[in-house]
């Protein structure tokens, strides 16, 4: 539910921080695609979506990943993903909930709808609606304003159906203590831990073993489709001795880029600082950033900032001055957070990602500008300006090398610009290349090719590239004599936890039958560990992710100390031993008891919208004809 007041919310700012988003057709053929009719992708009670709409979604979809990892997604990591999926799922919930707002007969007013973009921060000059900013913004991301409009009253619309269709949502003090207990309570153990690596030394598969494991496991030893290319780069940086910058250029740059020439050095914000645990799991990850989300829209909706600071920051010292982190410079910050701080305008808020955590940040005010003027500016207008040239007379050379190529071979071409062909290894769509690292467009280009066929000129970061393609293996199930070895190591692994896994059962057997831990743990050569204490939420040795030996742990008690079986995780096998339990005082409960409530409370939310969207699927008629691959 949260995902959906986020998603709608935030949909034309994002649009906005990629420009207008381009409907590309990267990953699918449109050519081929086939659908029931006008290039659906699927119906919802007679209701269509669009190919189009498909691919928007998609591309947003994508971007969010994107900005998650902070880096670019390879086909491979899309389709681990299923990212495609996720977005004709996302499509169809859409329309299934408008199709519930529809029946619920809610609607949305004009008054309501000025009254919610008025509101908008980035709409505001000084803390009041501008007009001109307004239409500014929207024809940056060329939207007009009946567009945008219209995309928002369905935002409204939507958020005020799931907020009518969970409001019955209650939170009785029974459920709230339990709530709470939960979260708080603490326990700590005693372990053991046999690592399989130690058993592996004593394993000696034979012929038999090997070929039957073998024969049963043929994927775990397929080999991907691998391409060998040569290739040439023409660096931007080769050409920057021929690229000449005139006065009346540098002239025209500065007067045309004053406002990027100039830029905030000292700001002061304030910030809603939201931790993550060390090595947080995927979840844990997920759910905070979706408090995170909640919490800007919260503050974009009128809450007050500082009271939010009060509840939810996790950095003391900003938390006593109302989130205030006072004057800070360029650089003072990891290089994310001064991205989004730096590009807010005053009463603004955004959220930016670090390794350290989600920010919430609130620009008060630009204290000091940095002026690009003076020698200073033309000295960056005339570097700037001759990178562009660079950069161009680069692919010029090699648009002509590649014009060349279709007379001449490969090599003599190079030869006559200058440059030796690099060759690299046999390589999969996942291999990083030396030189190259991990390129998803090169090692894309390099795997459309046929031997000897050389690419289109390739824009890389690092110039622009031609590809001849040496070799091109398509994906293929080795002999076993090619793959003894990784066998015989496959087979050793499984024999070592098959043997670990009975050596650890023995040992929990004779700890039930009443010898003591120490003496289990001398015997069999094993350290005796001791956690500290530690709550379900930060989790065994607090590591979220090893949820296995946490639900363990707190399922121990004096009358049931032992585990019924040893855990596996991570590729050892665990002894747990119960050590103590630690109750959460009434007092804590006291302090935190109205935040916990408003946790409790979206949790119950998500549920309900959880629940009813799963009948409505159900019920709902919906044909899928192609999702586009």
């Amino acid at each position: 539910m949260l995902s959906w007041v986020r998603k709608y919310s935030r949909s034309w700012f994002v649009a906005l921080a990629i420009g207008a988003i381009a409907i590309v057709f990267i990953f699918w053929g449109v050519g081929g695609f086939k659908s029931g009719r006008f290039q659906e992708v699927a119906s919802v009670n007679g209701t269509p979506i669009l190919l189009s709409t498909f691919i928007r979604q998609y591309n947003e979809t994508l971007k969010e990943y994107q900005e998650r990892t902070q880096g670019e997604l390879s086909e491979e990591a899309v389709k681990k993903l299923h990212l495609k999926e996720q977005t004709l799922n996302r499509l169809i919930d859409e329309v299934l909930v408008q199709q519930g707002a529809r029946r619920a007969e809610i609607t949305v007013s004009t008054p309501e709808l000025q009254e919610w973009i008025r509101r908008q921060p980035y709409f505001q000059e000084d803390g009041q609606f501008s007009e001109r900013r307004y239409l500014g913004l929207l024809a940056r991301i060329r939207l007009s304003p009946a567009q945008f409009e219209e995309q928002e009253r369905q935002s409204l619309l939507l958020q005020k159906f799931i907020q009518s269709l969970t409001a019955f949502a209650k939170v009785s003090d029974g459920e709230l203590q339990e709530y709470f207990r939960l979260a708080r309570e603490k326990v700590a153990v005693q372990y053991l831990a046999l690592p399989v690596e130690s058993f592996l030394a004593r394993q000696h598969p034979g012929d038999a073993e090997i070929a039957a494991y073998y024969q049963e496991h043929p994927g775990e030893f397929h080999l991907p489709e691998r391409v060998k290319v040569r290739y040439i780069l023409f660096r931007p940086q080769d050409f920057l001795a021929k690229a000449e910058v005139s006065p009346q250029e540098v002239e025209e740059y500065l007067k045309d880029h004053e406002k990027e020439l100039g830029r905030p050095l000292t700001i002061r914000v304030r910030e809603i600082f939201l931790a993550l645990p060390p090595k947080p799991s995927f979840k844990a990850r997920r759910q905070l950033e979706e408090k995170a989300w909640n919490l800007l829209q919260q503050v974009k909706g009128g809450a007050d900032f500082a009271e939010l600071v009060q509840k939810f920051s996790q950095d003391e010292a900003s938390r006593k001055q109302g989130g205030d982190r006072g004057d800070i410079r360029r650089g003072q910050n990891p290089g994310t957070w001064d991205k989004v701080a730096f590009a807010l305008s005053p009463g603004e808020v955004g959220l930016a990602v670090t390794p350290k955590g989600f920010h919430l940040i609130k620009l008060e005010e630009v204290k000091e500008y940095d002026l690009a003027v003076g020698k200073k500016g033309q000295a960056l207008a005339t570097r700037k300006l001759r990178e562009e040239k660079a950069r161009r007379l680069a692919r010029e050379a090699a648009q002509q090398a590649r014009g060349e190529m279709a007379a001449a071979p490969f090599g003599e071409v190079a030869k006559k610009f200058g440059l030796t062909p690099k060759e690299t290894p046999l390589f999969t769509l996942a291999t990083p290349l030396p030189d190259l690292g991990k390129s998803q467009l090169f090692q894309e280009t390099a795997f459309g090719l046929q031997p000897q066929e050389i690419s289109r000129v390739v824009e890389l970061p690092a110039g622009f590239a031609l590809l001849q393609c040496l070799e091109h293996l398509p994906a293929a199930e080795p002999p076993l004599e090619e793959v003894q070895d990784r066998v015989r190591q496959a087979v050793a692994r499984q024999m070592a936890r098959k043997q670990a896994g009975e050596e650890a059962a023995k040992l929990l057997q004779r700890l039930k039958q009443g010898e003591p831990l120490s003496r289990v743990a001398a015997q069999a050569a094993l350290p005796l560990h001791t956690s500290s204490l530690f709550t379900r939420g930060q989790g065994f040795l607090h590591q979220p992710q090893a949820e296995p030996l946490t639900s363990a742990a707190f399922q121990l008690s004096a009358q049931h100390p032992y585990p019924p079986k040893p855990i596996s995780w991570q590729n050892k096998y665990y002894l747990l031993a119960f050590k103590s339990r630690q109750a959460p005082s009434p007092e804590e409960f006291q302090k935190e008891q109205e935040k916990l409530r408003g946790e409790v409370l979206q949790y119950k939310r998500q549920l309900i919208f959880d629940a009813w969207l799963a009948g409505e699927r159900q019920r709902a008629k919906i044909k899928i004809y192609e999702i586009p691959s």
